[in-house]
């Protein structure tokens, strides 16, 4: 199987060293951002993976931020055409009725502050077989 790659966003530096280090763990290619305005998923006006890139594993993003809600973020990828299939949200506040229903239609994961880590792994041991299962086909 190749390495899993993974993009998170998160203004919060101590949460977002958490999930690197528990990716890094999990022996994931993992690129940070704390200013969702510096990723690639904002800067691109298209999706920015290529035949020879891919787009990332995952995607985790915080819910609030400066500027943008990982929900506008998420969302704007997703419709520039990006193609990841495993997508998370976290916040340490309650998720929006309506951010749940706008991102329920990508699959996407809710995860509050603290990450309850028993809850986290076991997503990645759900998107890491079903990444398995599909490279295998």
């Amino acid at each position: 199987m190749n390495s899993l790659t993974a993009l998170v966003i998160d203004d919060d530096p101590t949460a977002l060293s958490l999930i690197k280090r528990i990716l890094h763990r999990r022996n994931y290619e993992v690129k940070t951002y704390a200013d969702p305005f510096d990723s690639p998923l904002h800067q691109c006006t298209a999706c920015p993976c290529s035949l020879q890139a891919r787009c990332p594993d995952l995607i985790i993003s915080d819910f609030n931020m400066p500027r943008v809600n990982g929900v506008q973020l998420l969302e704007s990828s997703m419709n520039k055409g990006c193609h990841c299939r495993h997508l998370a949200l976290i916040s340490g506040e309650n998720f929006p009725e309506t951010a749940l229903i706008q991102m329920a239609k990508y699959g996407t994961r809710f995860f509050a502050k603290p990450l309850r880590i028993d809850d986290f792994y076991s997503w990645l041991d759900r998107v890491e077989l079903d990444v398995s299962i599909a490279q295998s086909l």
